[in-house]
């Protein structure tokens, strides 16, 4: 390269270059990281006892789709299952009506919990299957 289009350097060698981040830097990584991480812990549980909703729904319709069941079978089961996965519904939560060759199974319900202070996260189930008789 010629010596005017060299780029100015100090060559100085007690001279380095920092790298790194500083405590301020550091910290507020920490807070943002932690942040995530407490609502990951809270959202998570929700979560999944809503996909242990789906999967109970899904099982139930695997079992009684044409076997000729009742809607009280059915809530009597779905309760049954619902049980041994730890979910607990309210009885409004829980909708069986008749239809034209079957029923029509709906879960809904919202779940919520506490996130800091007055923000709360809030996950709403909403799953529904059709059994045929």
């Amino acid at each position: 390269m010629e010596p005017h289009r060299r780029p100015h350097r100090i060559t100085d060698p007690g001279h380095r270059r920092q790298a790194g981040i500083t405590a301020l830097g550091f910290l507020t990584l920490a807070i943002v990281f932690g942040i995530v991480g407490l609502a990951a812990l809270k959202i998570t549980p929700l979560y999944l006892e809503g996909i242990r909703v789906k999967a109970v729904l899904d099982d139930l319709k695997e079992e009684q789709d044409g076997k000729g069941t009742t809607a009280n079978n059915l809530r009597l089961d779905l309760a049954s299952r619902l049980y041994v996965e730890g979910v607990t519904l309210q009885p409004d939560a829980l909708k069986i009506t008749p239809g034209g060759n079957g029923y029509t199974v709906h879960v809904q319900y919202d779940s919520r919990t506490r996130f800091l202070a007055d923000v709360w996260f809030l996950i709403v189930v909403d799953e529904q299957i059709e059994i045929q008789r």
